[in-house]
């Protein structure tokens, strides 16, 4: 970091640099003891709004700009202690002030020497800005040199609290005032700075907290510490920057959503999967049926010891068939929104560390594993033993009944082995009866008859009767 000779001098135009970096520094009360400092001397370092850059108290500062470089010495009282390095009136702030009074700053001193006088370590921090990245987010004019400090300063209060708490194996405080801070802004470099200075005031006595010396342990736990980097950065982002990545986190999601859902038509439609989703099927774990799926892991292929890593094998085969042909056009849009994204992060992070994923090959690791278990629950849900009727209408993917997953099932007997266990309704047959006992029913029918066609007869006989008489007493009736 170089210093420029005069306040809000920041450098422009850098390319591949971090937006935002947060640098840690420890400082033990042994080690300001044995420089003959003291915690509270740092207020009147910074209150000292006239004084001059002196050589001899740089010479025993650590500078640096990035984490890494941070080297813990026994005769460096911290990185920022110089003098002349604010522009502000009243440049030191804490919870409850931008700008403290002189009887804040006597107050402020003397928690921060009764902290050393415990024992209990210094934390230094430092939020180091690229100034393309104010001047984009609206919080430096280069060319006016006005700085939004003011908000700056807001934003380092609503994230001190996440440090104090979530830095360490417990908070920090055992209680709600047992934690001392104060920050200020440093301008005389060619990158802003925003250092914050904190310790716990009373004796730390818990084991969790101590080394085996019984001394303070000076640690911070790195995920609390990017956190704390990230909310700070977002509470500084202008509108339009929060805006623009939301657009594109959104524009992904769709991107991501519609490619699950047509692949699923598409597989179990085009008869050209018929035989991948077979291929897959015969290497899928018999005694894991109903809950086949990747697994925990990031990625689709890992592990090539897993019990699914033959099926996760073809499953990716598979994937990159469908992504390739049918689905070329959504994946391809859905890749270059996802990079929009790794130009973003590149401005804001700067360089990527050796092996570590883009965003948005990330997200291409989401979207296949995504898919691969949308296939798998496909899977699960074809191959039960009994499917339920209504089992249709709780899935938001209908397959069809003649599709590829339908055909695999068949081939598979899962309904054929179905049908074997229903028992086929059976033709009831009659017994047979003896030739003896049916030559009797036959005479009885036969007497059963004759006796019918007898009656008949007579019944014939007597209407001929009737008849005749009444012709008979017509035509008398004529001849009268």
């Amino acid at each position: 970091m170089a210093k420029t000779g005069g306040f809000a001098n920041f450098a422009t135009g850098e390319k591949k640099t971090g937006a935002v970096l947060l640098p840690t520094h420890f400082t033990t009360a042994a080690q300001a003891t044995k420089a003959g400092k003291q915690f509270g001397n740092l207020v009147r370092t910074y209150a000292a709004k006239s004084s001059k850059v002196m050589d001899e108290n740089n010479q025993a500062l650590v500078d640096i700009t990035d984490a890494e470089q941070v080297q813990e010495s026994s005769n460096s009282f911290g990185y920022s202690s110089r003098f002349s390095a604010t522009g502000d009136e009243h440049p030191l702030f804490d919870s409850h002030t931008l700008n403290m009074t002189d009887e804040q700053m006597d107050n402020l001193e003397e928690k921060l020497n009764l902290a050393q006088a415990n024992g209990n370590i210094l934390h230094e921090m430092a939020f180091s800005m690229r100034g393309d990245w104010l001047v984009e987010n609206g919080l430096y004019n280069p060319e006016t040199k006005q700085l939004d400090q003011d908000k700056l300063k807001r934003a380092e209060q609503h994230i001190v609290k996440d440090l104090f708490e979530k830095g360490g194996p417990q908070p920090l405080g055992e209680g709600p005032n047992d934690v001392v801070w104060f920050g200020a802004v440093h301008q005389d470099t060619d990158h802003l700075n925003m250092h914050i200075w904190y310790a716990k005031i009373s004796p730390e006595s818990r084991p969790s907290m101590l080394h085996k010396n019984g001394e303070p342990k000076g640690v911070i736990d790195f995920k609390a510490k990017h956190q704390a980097e990230s909310k700070f950065r977002y509470e500084l982002e202008s509108e339009a920057t929060k805006m623009q990545r939301a657009n594109v986190y959104e524009a992904v999601g769709n991107y991501r959503g519609q490619i699950k859902q047509d692949s699923l038509t598409q597989l179990d439609q085009a008869h050209k999967y018929t035989a991948d989703l077979q291929k897959i099927y015969d290497v899928l774990p018999q005694d894991l049926r109903g809950r086949w799926k990747v697994g925990n892991t990031d990625t689709l292929v890992t592990d090539d010891k897993s019990r699914m890593a033959p099926a996760n094998h073809q499953m990716n085969t598979l994937i990159d068939k469908l992504l390739t042909h049918e689905l070329k056009d959504d994946y391809q849009a859905f890749k270059e929104t996802a990079r929009k994204m790794d130009a973003m992060m590149s401005k804001t992070h700067g360089h990527q560390h050796k092996g570590q994923l883009k965003w948005s090959e990330k997200q291409d690791n989401r979207l296949r594993k995504e898919l691969a278990n949308g296939f798998y629950r496909q899977f699960n849900e074809t191959f039960k033993e009994r499917q339920p009727e209504n089992d249709a209408i709780k899935q938001s993917f209908q397959k069809a009944k003649k599709g590829n997953f339908e055909k695999i099932r068949h081939a598979n007997g899962i309904d054929n082995d179905h049908q074997k266990d229903i028992k086929k309704p059976t033709i009831h047959q009659k017994l047979l009866a003896p030739m003896g006992k049916l030559n009797r029913i036959a005479k009885r029918m036969t007497k059963q008859s004759r006796q019918e066609l007898q009656q008949m007869h007579r019944m014939m006989q007597d209407m001929d009767h009737s008849m005749t008489q009444n012709v008979g007493d017509e035509s008398l009736s004529r001849h009268i």
